[in-house]
């Protein structure tokens, strides 16, 4: 077998990078392309899969859904079909303006909040899937609102994410048209979260009608170390360790409008993000070994990346109270399409996504039952192979939610459980040109009060 020169890893580095590089490097990527022609072909490529497999893997970000925790009290029970309700704290996430319609100061809390999640992937494995566990505790939601004559103020502590996977597998890899067979070994350790404060304010204007606005700051962080050996049947190995920390913030306005009724109740609401920072540190290393001799590399560096996806929204809602026993609600939530300003350093585009979700509840002296259906769509489109760059993986989910609970006229508890259950697909194994598909299901568990003074 021939031996990899030193600069080859450097011509590796081009081609997975999207930067333009020099017209220096340029000249010594043709310089040694002839040079890589003349290598083994399955050696050779299977060198530079495991490269591009260390440089892309941690480039890609699979939250790009917006509703896999719903914060609040009763607009968890009901699936998030809350825009035309608002009527807790919660409101200053889902239509500000609900607080308008209070008379009164409240209190609203989630509390034990546990989920957890499996995840599946399928495809070009020959013994068996990636197989991914992740559980996590954390807190849910607060919020309180209080009226001083005409104007009603509202606050709000919530989390929308939250993240704690250890991952580890070990993978037969058949052979395809461009490489040869390899075993793939990988851990993985991510944590993460991302949460909202906000202040909120409404005014009615009338007595059917009343407008409010929501002014929150949002931070998230998720740390990620993976570790990965590919064992290639030409008998070269990598070994490779990256470390990654994301640090997003920036504000978030929402804004909303009421018309409500004994009976009836509309809703309209939007979303606009802005943001603050979003910085993102990358620490690799990596050992390949070509025969005996071992070609070493590292490289440290600081990107902008957008991986929070904060995107504007627009939530129109409808309920329907025909008794004091019974509630129906329905919402429609669009996030229109964006183009991300950072297209060559980890950010992506969205496209155009509408989601819905309905709700009921019905009611029997101090007992109340609620449910909801909902989907939960991902934001981007469908991943496109390919050997020097890793878009996000493309998730869809359609979820229920149910709560029992009971009532009295100052408060209500309830225990709640959100399921969720997803499907899409992923390029997860670098330089491979293929896609997998995933499989995976979310739980969770929170108990959640409100009271009236």
């Amino acid at each position: 077998m021939p031996k990899v020169k030193p600069d080859f890893l450097r011509i590796l580095r081009i081609g997975t990078v999207n930067t333009f590089p020099r017209t220096a490097d340029y000249c010594l990527m043709w310089r040694y392309a002839f040079n890589f022609w003349q290598l083994s072909l399955r050696g050779s490529f299977a060198l530079a899969l495991g490269w591009l497999l260390f440089n892309s893997s941690m480039s890609r970000a699979e939250t790009t859904n917006k509703r896999l925790i719903l914060p609040g009290a009763r607009a968890q029970a009901l699936g998030g079909a809350f825009t035309a309700v608002a009527d807790d704290a919660s409101a200053s996430w889902y239509n500000p303006a609900g607080l308008g319609q209070f008379n009164g100061s409240g209190f609203s809390l989630t509390v034990n909040n546990y989920s957890r999640s499996h995840k599946d992937v399928a495809g070009r494995t020959t013994q068996s899937k990636i197989a991914e566990n992740s559980s996590s505790i954390y807190p849910g939601f607060a919020g309180g609102h209080a009226k001083f004559g005409g104007i009603a103020l509202g606050w709000s502590y919530f989390t929308v994410e939250q993240q704690n996977t250890d991952e580890s597998q070990k993978l037969e890899i058949p052979a395809s048209q461009t490489s040869g067979a390899y075993q793939y070994d990988r851990a993985e350790l991510t944590s993460g979260n991302m949460i909202y404060a906000g202040l909120s304010t409404a005014i009615p204007l009338g007595k059917y009608i009343s407008l409010g606005v929501s002014e929150f700051y949002y931070r998230r962080q998720k740390q990620t170390a993976l570790k990965e050996r590919s064992l290639f049947e030409s008998g070269i190995f990598y070994d490779s360790f990256v470390r990654q920390s994301t640090r997003n913030e920036g504000t978030l306005t929402t804004a909303g409008i009421m018309l409500k009724t004994s009976a009836v109740s509309l809703g309209l609401s939007a979303k606009i993000p802005k943001a603050l920072s979003d910085k993102t540190d990358l620490e690799t290393s990596s050992i390949i070994y070509a025969e005996t001799t071992p070609e070493l590399s590292s490289e440290t560096r600081q990107t902008h990346r957008e991986d929070e996806l904060i995107v504007r929204t627009w939530s129109l809602g409808m309920a329907f109270k025909p008794s004091t026993w019974a509630l129906f609600s329905a919402d429609l939530i669009h996030y229109p399409a964006t183009k991300t300003p950072w297209p060559n350093t980890g950010g992506f585009d969205t496209k155009d996504v509408t989601d819905w979700s309905v709700g009921i509840e019905l009611s029997a002296g101090s007992l109340v039952v609620d449910g909801g259906v909902f989907t939960n769509s991902s934001l981007v489109m469908t991943p496109k192979p390919s050997l020097v760059s890793s878009e996000p993986a493309r998730i869809d989910y359609q979820g229920f939610s149910c709560g029992l609970g009971l009532k009295s006229k100052q408060s209500e508890t309830q225990i709640i459980m959100v399921r969720q259950l997803g499907a899409g697909k992923t390029q997860l194994i670098q330089g491979d040109l293929s896609l997998q598909d995933i499989s995976i299901e979310t739980q969770s568990f929170s108990i959640s009060s409100r009271y009236l003074f």
